[in-house]
């Protein structure tokens, strides 16, 4: 009689409802390598950057001229003269060289439509009273990330790389207003 009190209340009451404790979006199994796939995770970028640009330029010109100017007078000649001229060359070369090797760890701030994520991240380090910045964004491909995590700097699509420092050093390198003023005004 239990029993078919029991069968009777389990068909009677409202209905039971389950839930999938599993979501496919962000389950990670076990053993799977611990690769950044969601916004918010962390990646190592290694930036292994290197540009060279050299431009000349060889420019020269000459110029001569002559004038004269012949009078003559009785049988008597009378010659003046006038002479200018001018020669000159300009040589000009600039060059410029500039390396960077740096890790940095960034974060995964959206996945795009394709399927590739957008990265951003930033690092301040200070050395010796000295504030150096480094900033990286770009967009990061799912298979040039490695099994530990990792992505060189020349696989990030649309890359921004910025390497700034700020302290004694760095502004010492700046030019004061009376360099910039004479430096204008060709005397430096």
């Amino acid at each position: 009689m239990k029993a078919m009190l029991l069968i009777c209340a389990l068909l009677f009451t409202s209905c039971v409802w389950s839930v999938n404790l599993f979501d496919d979006v962000v389950y990670r199994p076990l053993i799977s390598d611990r690769r950044a796939q969601l916004p918010g995770d962390v990646l190592t970028v290694i930036v292994v950057e290197t540009s060279n640009a050299q431009t000349g330029a060889d420019l020269a010109s000459a110029k001569d001229i002559k004038t004269n100017l012949g009078v003559s007078y009785n049988n008597d000649k009378h010659d003046v003269g006038f002479k200018l001229g001018s020669k000159g060359s300009v040589n000009a070369k600039t060059g410029r060289n500039g390396k960077i090797k740096a890790s940095l760890t960034v974060r995964i701030k959206d996945i795009l439509p394709n399927g590739t994520y957008l990265v951003e991240g930033r690092q301040l380090i200070q050395i010796n009273g000295e504030m150096q910045s480094i900033t990286l964004g770009g967009v990061v491909r799912q298979e040039d990330i490695s099994p530990q995590n990792t992505v060189l700097s020349t696989r990030l699509a649309d890359a921004q790389i910025t390497y700034t420092g700020d302290g004694s050093v760095s502004n010492s390198q700046r030019r004061n207003y009376v360099y910039k003023v004479l430096s204008f005004m060709g005397l430096l």
